[in-house]
């Protein structure tokens, strides 16, 4: 760990039940980084963003964000923090509109008053701010549909497009090709690596898809059984033997 994380991780434990789903993990990722985690089914991968966002109690350990210990903060005050989630099922309102989702967000990342609907400029603001939001993600053709239609790869972006809006540092993605047709994969990398490199978002992703993974981040790390097991860039973790045994056993 050093002074240049924006999120570091100490020491972590997290334990449901008599069961260790977390075990003395420590983890330091620099401002800029685009990491992801890895490991089998029931690792710890999901936990380790819930314990980050505050969505699970720990065990032990600590977790500090820009600087600041932020152990005792609730999710949404780490929210106002600048740390921002999508989760494994994609957080869209699926009985609003696709304009309206992302209206929901510029209203607040914009501090558009409550009445900004009644003035006309404000409207043309607001109309302006969605319609190049959804045409970031090729969503602007739906934009009067409702976001309960659309297809999974088409309600990932949505909830990407509408991170772009949030007013952070870091972004916590948890399995954005879930459910996602292969051809919308691309679109969907386009979109994280502009949300970093654009945007300026530092970002951790879970994603089982190592393929996808491997072409978007400049760090991996490995979790087994709530451990942190190896740690490298791309092109290590793709040649180090534990890897093939992790998934495809040791061939014995």
């Amino acid at each position: 760990m050093n002074k240049e994380d924006l999120i570091c991780i100490e020491n972590l434990n997290v334990k449901f039940g008599q069961q260790m789903v977390l075990d003395n993990v420590s983890l330091g990722i620099r401002a800029g980084e685009v990491v992801g985690l890895i490991g089998p089914n029931g690792c710890g991968k999901t936990t380790l963003l819930n314990a980050i966002s505050g969505f699970v109690p720990i065990e032990a350990g600590t977790i500090s964000f820009d600087g600041r210990d932020i152990m005792n903060l609730a999710p949404d005050k780490r929210a106002t923090l600048g740390i921002g989630r999508s989760f494994q099922h994609a957080g869209v309102f699926k009985e609003l509109s696709v304009a309206d989702n992302i209206i929901i967000g510029a209203e607040k990342a914009e501090k558009f008053p409550w009445w900004w609907m009644f003035a006309s400029h404000y409207r043309k603001k607001m109309d302006k701010i969605v319609n190049n939001t959804l045409e970031d993600v090729n969503l602007l053709a739906h934009k009067t549909s409702l976001a309960g239609i659309l297809s999974g790869g088409q309600i990932r972006l949505l909830e990407l497009a509408r991170l772009q809006l949030f007013e952070g540092k870091l972004l916590l993605i948890d399995e954005p090709t879930a459910g996602v047709a292969p051809a919308l994969r691309q679109q969907l990398a386009k979109t994280i690596k502009k949300l970093n490199q654009e945007y300026g978002f530092t970002v951790i992703i879970v994603e089982h898809d190592l393929k996808f993974l491997f072409n978007l981040v400049d760090r991996v790390v490995v979790l087994v059984d709530g451990c942190k097991y190896i740690e490298g860039t791309p092109e290590e973790i793709q040649k180090d033997k534990r890897l093939q045994e992790i998934y495809f056993g040791n061939g014995d």
